[in-house]
Parts: C-alpha cells; structure tokens; sequence
C-alpha cells in the first residue's frame, strides 16, 4: 500500500534565511509601521516596556522568556482572517494579491525575530503567540489564546487560566476591556543568555531604547 509522505520545512532555518534579507535595528520598527498600514489602521504607537511579569501561569514554562522587557507596537485597526493567515504562513502572504498594501508579500513582518524569539500578537478576541522553535511540546510552532472571559470546551477562561501572557499586555491591555480594541504587537527581547537558532545577538534594553532614537 502507498505510504502518504511529503517534504518538511525547518522554521528556524527559513526564519533565519528571510532575516539575511532584512536590515536589523530601527528598520524593524519601520516594517511594522508598514504593517499598519496593510491592516487600514491610523495610528501607530511604540512602548518599551522594561519590566519583568510572574511566569506561574503560562501554557508552558520554556516560556518564561518572554516574561522580560518587551517592544509593544499598538494601532487602532484589526486582524481580519486574511491578516490571521498571513501571520501564521511564512513564505506566502495574501498581501501578493492587494496592490494596496505595502511591504514585501508579507515578509517584512518576519524582520521582528531580529529581536525577538517569540512574537506576542493581540488583535481583537484573540492573542497569538508565535513559537518556531518548538519549545513548548504541547503546542509546537504557536498558541492561540481567548481575550474574553468565556469558558472554551475545556471550561477554563484563558486569560484567567494564563493570565501572565496577557499581565505582558497590561500597558495596554485594560481590565475592562472585555476584547483589545485594535492590534497590539509584543516582542520580548532576545536577551543576553537566551539560547536561539534564529539568531545570537541579543537585544538588551540599551538597544531597543537606540532603536527608538534612530527610528525618530
């Protein structure tokens, strides 16, 4: 009987490959302002956040990473499916088929991992934490999580349950609301110490605050 099998692609080695194509430092930040410009939205904000979140209640523990001082990027548009399918498809991008939008098919939005290992993205009801290298078992590649206070089938509130993933928002994630009202990109920063296949350069705090300054 003919046995199903098909090529393998290793996430960190095409990650790794786009980021040969991108600039590092401030050009980051510039590729996620054309982002925002894909998603219709209006206004674009940067924070550095410098401070450290409790890591008892994360869907894995290999996560604790990105507990540290993070990159928030905010604007007031929305994830639609489109932009979700997007996110989540490294070498293709439905933005090949909108003239309108700019950025390079989709891949500029990978420039990121120059910094970071895992993006954090908050848009609407949904948060969105990308993980190529795998390290939580249980979801290898990423985990989607619930922003309101409803039960999944499990019965469990995930932004209860794993509420130290969305503590990281608290800049801009209120108590009230009940879903992010626009689209909130996290980057934890690749800091002295963490081991990565995407790339070995860390990114400290006195970094990113350069980042800033050359982005201005």
């Amino acid at each position: 009987m003919p046995k199903q099998t098909r090529e393998k692609v290793d996430v960190t080695s095409a990650l790794k490959n786009i980021l040969d194509n991108y600039p590092a430092g401030s050009a980051t930040l510039r590729e996620i302002l054309q982002n925002t410009d894909d998603a219709g939205a209006k206004k674009q904000g940067f924070i550095l956040d410098t401070r450290t979140f409790g890591s008892a209640s994360l869907v894995g523990s290999e996560l604790h990473v990105c507990q540290g001082p993070a990159i928030i990027a905010t604007n007031d548009g929305y994830f639609n499916p489109e932009n979700w399918e997007s996110i989540t498809t490294i070498l293709n991008s439905s933005k090949t088929q909108d003239e309108n939008s700019t950025g390079k098919y989709g891949l500029g939005f990978r420039s990121c991992y120059h910094i970071t290992d895992n993006p954090h993205i908050l848009s609407g009801d949904k948060l969105l934490i990308l993980d190529p290298h795998a390290r939580v078992e249980e979801y290898q590649g990423g985990v989607e999580l619930d922003t309101r206070r409803v039960p999944n089938q499990a019965g469990e509130i995930e932004r209860e349950v794993y509420k130290d993933h969305f503590t990281t928002f608290s800049a801009v994630l209120k108590p009230e609301h009940k879903v992010y009202p626009g689209t909130a990109i996290r980057l934890p920063l690749r800091l002295p110490g963490f081991e990565s296949k995407l790339k070995s350069t860390p990114t400290d705090v006195a970094d990113a605050r350069k980042m800033f300054q050359d982005f201005i």
